[in-house]
């Protein structure tokens, strides 16, 4: 967890905890909030990786539907990447297979983040290796 907090301050993010309800963070104008009341340790950092996201787009709140949507998911993309290293995901699928759940698991991730970096870094590459040997 230190090694996100580190990442959003040296990127000149604030970072704070507080009670915020139900909702996990939020991230408005270069301060990401936690939430780490009767939050786990996993629940923190997944939060805190995907409020880095927010922060990394500097995304500000909407109430558009589609937009918000567009944003999460860029959040979310963004969380997969600086949790999960090529290295780190190698390793993993050796030891459990190409099973999501399992790779999350072995991660310390959330699936959905296992599928989200496989589609941001697997398929490209596989696609190029097909273009080039058309």
């Amino acid at each position: 967890m230190q090694d996100l907090i580190d990442y959003a301050i040296g990127r000149g993010w604030g970072v704070k905890y507080r009670d915020l309800g139900r909702r996990n963070g939020e991230y408005s104008r270069g301060l990401i909030t936690i939430n780490d009341r009767r939050r786990t340790g996993f629940t923190i950092r997944m939060t805190m990786a995907h409020e880095i996201g927010h922060a990394h787009h500097d995304h500000a709140w909407t109430d558009d539907p589609v937009l918000s949507a567009r944003q999460e998911r860029e959040a979310d993309m963004f969380a997969a990447q600086i949790l999960i290293s090529l290295e780190e995901y190698a390793r993993a699928e050796r030891i459990v297979g190409a099973h999501p759940g399992a790779i999350a698991k072995e991660l310390a991730v959330t699936e959905n983040y296992v599928m989200l970096w496989r589609e941001n870094y697997v398929q490209p590459r596989a696609r190029l290796r097909h273009l080039r040997a058309v």
